[in-house]
């Protein structure tokens, strides 16, 4: 009996086996069939998801268009990003913005009829949006007024919001919607926050980038601040007095957001669109024909300096260039002279040692001193606390672009903290 009860049992277990078997052969096989159909139905539609960022990498003429569309604050933000990408020679920055618009009264003006016309008649690669300074009013519909915050306000103006960037999704173009940033008065912070909220929100649904950037005008307590840093670390003036809008100190620190995030995107677009083993930038850009823009000439280089024709040639016989290499010195430390009316100058090459002197992350605040000799030369004179005898006291300063205040404020880091201070959330002994 007992034999049987093991035979028994034995072929209900070798049952459930091909059992198990059997349905996981059948789900592999569905799979297959799933992805050879999928394959051919992405073949069919011609790959048109060929990037893997979120700019496109081949703009037409290898030209990047980037628009800007808004109100007033859209006007500050297309000026601050034409700056920032004016030495760009393949991104132009087009103004789309108009002052006194946005989303709640479309019987004045209608982005979502306007956008339709922009688009059709130009081409759009990059979409950077700023608007709401004027939208802190009622939207009335079906002969009813609906207030700032009510649902029905946020229903109809995130309808309006939608509509706006699938259009401008539609014609694939990257979509960056700015932020609105802090506002001087409690009752125009609380609109701001408001629209804030429908603008991320949207933004999400559609896949599209929001910058957020209240926090970057807002003192160490988070409240409204007139003053700050600018982009180069100095406590400038950023708002206007109506405590709504920028400077254009702000404006060009406010477009600092938008552009590190897009120049982000574009180096990876850069990244695909080059061509492999091309070589280095300027062998990409022959390649790909893309076209330089001249550089702007300094007031030196524009100065030009006359010469007497006997004084050419009695420069050009009293400059020579005398190499010496005395025995035993190495060939990186080798000395280059030079015979400058009849005075011999020497410049020995910078070493290994020197050039990591040069290169350290800590450097003393010096002052440079020109001055203009003789047959077009200028002379150079450093003085620094390297110059002093005592360097025990002098005082090393880090450089602009690593210091605290610019890293958290500027470039929005968030500074890894300390053992054992209050922000320290690590586990101890990890």
């Amino acid at each position: 009996m007992v034999g049987i009860a093991y035979l028994i049992s034995g072929r209900k277990f070798a049952h459930k086996i091909q059992t198990f078997v059997a349905r996981t052969l059948t789900q592999l096989a569905a799979a297959l069939v799933f992805c050879v159909l999928a394959s051919s139905s992405g073949s069919a539609q011609g790959l048109n998801q060929f990037s893997r960022g979120y700019v496109t990498p081949f703009p037409e003429n290898d030209q990047y268009k980037l628009a800007v569309f808004g109100d007033s604050l859209g006007d500050g933000m297309w000026a601050g990003l034409y700056r920032a990408f004016k030495p760009d020679a393949n991104i132009d920055v087009v103004k789309h913005s108009r002052v006194s618009t946005g989303f709640v009264r479309v019987d004045y003006f209608d982005w979502n009829n306007r956008i339709k016309g922009i688009l059709q008649s130009q081409s759009v690669h990059i979409a950077v949006i700023m608007v709401g300074a004027n939208d802190m009013q009622p939207i009335r519909r079906d002969r009813k007024w609906h207030k700032v915050g009510t649902p029905e306000w946020r229903e109809i103006y995130g309808e309006r919001v939608d509509r706006f960037i699938k259009s401008l999704k539609g014609a694939k173009a990257a979509v960056y919607w700015v932020g609105l940033p802090i506002m001087r008065t409690a009752r125009h912070n609380d609109s701001m926050q408001f629209m804030n909220e429908v603008y991320r929100e949207k933004a999400y649904v559609n896949g599209v980038k929001f910058i957020d950037t209240w926090n970057g005008f807002a003192d160490q307590f988070g409240r409204y601040s007139a003053f700050g840093p600018d982009l180069s670390g100095q406590t400038k003036r950023l708002r206007a007095s109506d405590g709504v809008h920028f400077t254009m100190n702000g404006y060009r620190k406010l477009a600092h957001f938008v552009e590190r995030a897009i120049r982000g995107d574009l180096k990876l677009a850069k990244s695909e669109r080059n061509i492999p083993l091309a070589g280095n930038q300027s062998e990409q850009d022959r390649a790909m024909g893309r076209r330089k823009k001249p550089a702007v000439p300094t007031d030196e280089k524009q100065r030009e300096v006359k010469k007497a024709p006997e004084a050419d040639a009695e420069n050009a016989q009293s400059e020579t260039v005398v190499n010496r290499q005395p025995s035993g010195v190495p060939n990186r430390a080798r000395k280059e002279g030079r015979a400058i009316s009849g005075v011999q100058i020497v410049r020995p090459n910078i070493v290994d040692s020197s050039a990591g002197v040069l290169g350290s992350s800590y450097s003393p605040q010096g002052e440079t001193i020109a001055h203009d000799l003789d047959n077009g030369l200028t002379a150079l004179a450093s003085i620094s606390p390297f110059n002093d005898t005592n360097l025990g006291n002098v005082t090393r300063r880090l450089p602009l672009s690593q210091r605290p205040y610019y890293r958290v404020l500027i470039k929005g880091e968030q500074l890894r903290p300390k053992t054992g201070r209050t922000d320290d959330f690590s586990w101890p002994g990890s």
